[in-house]
């Protein structure tokens, strides 16, 4: 999934250690071949290559992905959409030759982006409850999908490897051992503390690079992912973008940020840390109480002034 992946077991003997960590390794290869937009030859890959209006069989976990993308698309007004890969991939373009698109690439790209041109032949909402995060499936049974224009681009990386980072856990879990973390490039699921700590010490960083943390957390049993552009933006014509991909305008936020929402799953904690990212400070805190969200905070400034960025923390 192009991250650095950290994993952290505590067990009594080193083979017990290792045989933890290789059935997550082995979940979390399996589940890259299924829900990866690097690889050519994943899944999700294959369904994007489809002829407009092919039926295509999912697997039951790329269906649970596509259901949970659906609703935290339906809980963040819109915003997460993992049907904008085409704008994403036209202005990841324009940071590699720092040159803005032009309106009419934008406009063409807009026309391939839309969960109304994703037409899944079963019903999404069947796959996962509104009230829970549960992410057992149950049945292995093929789901059928249809894309409904040409060139679509189905980008998961806002929410896959929350949930393979889950599903590894899952699999950590049933050995015994409840001291874990998983750490897949930021997005972090922990289980109970190590022996004689209180918790997992969690570093947030800031909006500056090289600076020291903002905050160091201890967490337990939960799960935390902190989204920013403090490595992926560009500076073109005077104006930083992001690389936050807003669907309603078809370009990218602009506001520097720093996002961090821990919640019971990595699931919803990837998903919900780039929802907030996107809906801005004022929209986020008036959303939350509504969200499958623990706790978040919100690090954001409009200008390259760092030192008059504001700094909110929503609870529950």
């Amino acid at each position: 999934m192009g991250s650095r992946l950290e994993i952290i077991v505590y067990t009594q003997t080193e083979q017990q250690a290792k045989e933890v960590i290789d059935a997550g390794l082995a979940e979390i290869e399996r589940l890259s071949k299924i829900l990866s937009n690097y690889d050519a030859e994943s899944e999700i890959s294959r369904l994007c290559a489809t002829q407009v209006d092919s039926p295509f069989s999912m697997s039951s976990d790329l269906a649970k992905v596509l259901a949970l993308s659906k609703r935290w698309h339906q809980w963040s007004d819109g915003k997460f959409d993992v049907t904008v890969g085409p704008l994403t991939e036209l202005w990841r373009q324009a940071r590699k030759q720092k040159q803005l698109p032009n309106k009419e690439e934008v406009a063409r790209s807009r026309q391939r982006c839309g969960w109304e041109l994703v037409q899944c032949d079963f019903n999404l909402e069947s796959l996962v409850s509104s009230q829970t995060s549960d992410l057992s499936i149950g049945d292995q049974r093929g789901y059928p999908v249809r894309l409904l224009a040409a060139e679509m681009v189905v980008d998961l990386s806002g929410i896959a490897t929350g949930y393979i980072v889950d599903r590894a856990f899952e699999k950590m879990s049933t050995f015994g051992y409840p001291s874990v973390l998983i750490n897949a490039g930021g997005d972090i699921r922990v289980g109970d503390p190590p022996p004689a700590q209180n918790g997992w010490r969690v570093s947030i960083a800031g909006l500056e690079k090289n600076a020291p943390p903002l905050l160091n957390l201890s967490l337990r049993n939960c799960a935390v992912t902190t989204s920013g552009d403090l490595f992926q933006y560009v500076e073109i014509e005077g104006r930083r973008y992001s690389h936050f991909m807003d669907p309603s305008t078809g370009e990218p936020v602009e506001r520097r940020q720093s996002v961090t929402a821990i919640a019971a799953t990595t699931v919803d904690a990837d998903a919900g840390a780039t929802s907030l990212a996107l809906l801005g400070m004022e929209r986020s805190a008036s959303l939350f109480d509504s969200l499958p969200l623990k706790e978040a905070i919100l690090l954001e400034t409009e200008g390259d002034e760092t030192s008059h960025a504001r700094l909110r923390w929503l609870t529950k």
